[in-house]
């Protein structure tokens, strides 16, 4: 897929620690991301010690989220910030995956990063972990680095279905969201399990093989059951056009229930924008960078005129 991101096989999920990627948005078995490699990564991890720049608002650092810490990077002023969660790790990767997107933010409004338990320059936990973990530490984060709402939240593939979650969680701290190519609530009961054969599904144990330790089923499940609907926010959802299925699955009939899942959800906001875009890869944040910054900097327009 390029720009250092792991190309992602169309392989059995049960039987992998490399999710199947239904590159049609609709991940209910979600993609996998791996960063470029940095070998000098260990070296230029941050103290524990909080690094800020007063002038400008940076701020660096590890951060207690309650027993274990967690890394937030943050830069530029104004307000909402733009918090972006990256998608599910299988190696290495994490924060940095959001590429040059917060270049093209911060001289709006203040744009945040971070690496989920597991990842990146962030502790190590005992897994299982779920969605509701994530959501838990994501808010604990942001509480104990001082970085005050309203939110945007900007979420890539797996990292949206954590979006959405936080988004329902916390309804009254975020104020718009937008998606890249997004795993969604619905997936697990409208592909997973209508099109998928049993050894082809997600597995209770899968979280075994991935760096995060991420219980997907378990996360899906959650995420189908706090969803909101009828959510009075601005979202964008940008998806690639391109759906790389297994051959021997049912694959118009993957691809159609795909799509309208996505337009489902999308309609479900208010306003709601499905944005399709050719010769664009799932993890498309390094591909498209100011695409996406562009749809962002749209959301915040139509929250900043509420």
């Amino acid at each position: 897929m390029g720009d250092g991101h792991n190309a992602v096989p169309r392989t059995l999920v049960g039987y992998v620690a490399q999710l199947v990627v239904l590159g049609g948005s609709l991940y209910f078995l979600t993609a996998c991301q791996e960063s470029a490699p940095h070998s000098d990564r260990a070296s230029r991890a941050p103290s524990t010690r909080t690094l800020r720049d007063t002038a400008s608002a940076a701020l660096e650092g590890v951060f207690d989220v309650g027993g274990h810490k967690l890394y937030l990077k943050c830069e530029g002023t104004g307000s909402p910030t733009v918090v972006y969660l990256h998608g599910l790790i299988v190696t290495r990767g994490g924060s940095q995956s959001s590429g040059l997107i917060p270049g093209y933010l911060r001289d709006l409004v203040r744009v945040c990063v971070y690496d989920r338990a597991n990842v990146g320059f962030s502790d190590t936990v005992p897994g299982p972990i779920t969605g509701q973990d994530a959501v838990k530490d994501l808010h604990q984060l942001l509480e104990a680095a001082n970085v005050r709402g309203p939110y945007v939240l900007l979420g890539g593939s797996f990292g949206g279905l954590i979006a959405v979650m936080y988004a329902a969680t916390y309804p009254e701290d975020v104020t718009g969201m937008v998606l890249l190519d997004a795993s969604l609530p619905d997936d697990l009961i409208n592909i997973d399990e209508r099109f998928l054969p049993l050894e082809a599904r997600m597995k209770a144990d899968d979280w075994k093989r991935n760096r995060e330790l991420m219980d997907l089923l378990t996360t899906f499940r959650q995420a189908h059951a706090i969803q909101r609907v009828g959510t009075k926010i601005p979202l964008t959802y940008i998806a690639t056009t391109t759906v790389d299925l297994d051959p021997s699955w049912p694959v118009e009939q993957m691809t159609t229930a795909i799509r309208a899942n996505q337009r489902a959800f999308v309609d479900s906001f208010t306003p709601g924008r499905l944005l399709l875009l050719e010769n664009v890869p799932h993890f498309m944040e390094r591909a498209i960078p100011q695409t996406v910054a562009k749809e962002v900097r749209r959301v915040i327009a139509v929250t900043s005129a509420r």
